[in-house]
């Protein structure tokens, strides 16, 4: 008996040991390879077909334009394809409830709701439950957060860098106490419809002191190896910084230094962080406008 208790105990410390956590980077360059296959090559089908094997891995996500798991399941009933139906679409309400201000005017996705019997009075019902869902307390905290931001348009100096502090110590208390401020925690748009995009404020964490900056950068990176941090707000931060030691473009989403900017380095810099390359994101740009 004892031989047995020890031979259990082995074998689950081997096997928690070969268990790796989740790293949400990989599922976004799968992601990103799918989209290119969709947007390039016009292959529609083996687009859908990698889908449906990615989101039997992980759980769906809807990535910064390319909205994947929306776009899986408006392609998919276009060329008749089993995309889960009712099950698929109540999964897909949290991923666009954050934008709902915006997909409520998107007729063709509430009339494919309604062909599978949810009407658009039971989707503005789900999307209150989420809202309803939120951490309130933050909501309240990003709420003030994202004004004060904005204080003045950021031309009083001094009222600006008080401001920044302020917003720095909320988000190192946010990290502390309950994880990044996800748009699953707070959504996008705040009290009195405040707008609350993260990527401001962690814009402007760009230009605090060594220290902090050093913080955040890798705090905020373990948060989109989680999937709570889009690495697009990321990588606008990253730049900033890196405009303001002179130095070249990182991710190239902001260009302060182009002599010192290379776009392979920054292609493989991107994808280190589950960034599409640069063609990629012109194409999904380009795309995002017409529609």
């Amino acid at each position: 008996m004892i031989k047995n208790f020890l031979f259990l105990i082995t074998t689950i410390i081997v096997v928690a040991q070969q268990i790796k956590p989740s790293n949400h980077i990989t599922y976004l360059n799968r992601v990103n390879e799918i989209d290119s296959i969709y947007r390039f090559k016009k292959d529609t089908l083996l687009a859908l077909t990698m889908y449906d094997a990615l989101f039997k891995e992980f759980p769906p996500h809807n990535s910064y334009m390319i909205n994947e798991y929306q776009s899986y399941i408006v392609l998919s009933n276009m060329v008749n394809r089993d995309f889960g139906g009712k099950k698929s679409l109540y999964k897909l309400i949290p991923l666009i409830a954050p934008n709902w201000k915006y997909n409520k005017m998107d007729k063709d996705l509430l009339k494919l709701y309604k062909k599978y019997g949810i009407d658009s009075l039971e989707v503005e019902g789900e999307i209150g439950k989420w809202k309803r869902s939120l951490n309130k307390r933050l909501v309240d905290s990003f709420s003030i957060a994202s004004l004060r931001d904005q204080e003045k348009n950021r031309r009083d100096g001094q009222l600006q860098r008080l401001n920044d502090k302020k917003n720095r110590e909320l988000l190192t208390w946010t990290f502390n106490n309950y994880g990044y401020p996800s748009v699953q925690k707070i959504g996008l748009w705040g009290n009195n419809d405040v707008f609350m995009p993260m990527n401001s404020i962690l814009n402007h964490i760009g230009g605090s002191s060594s220290e902090d900056y050093i913080y955040f950068r890798d705090k905020i990176l373990e948060y989109i190896k989680l999937g709570d941090c889009n690495p697009e707000d990321y990588a606008y931060m990253v730049d900033k910084r890196a405009g303001s030691d002179n130095m070249g473009s990182v991710y190239g989403v902001l260009y302060f230094n182009k002599s010192k900017t290379d776009t392979i380095v920054i292609n493989r810099n991107r994808k280190k962080i589950g960034m599409p390359s640069l063609q990629h994101s012109k194409k999904i740009l380009e795309d995002f406008l017409k529609n």
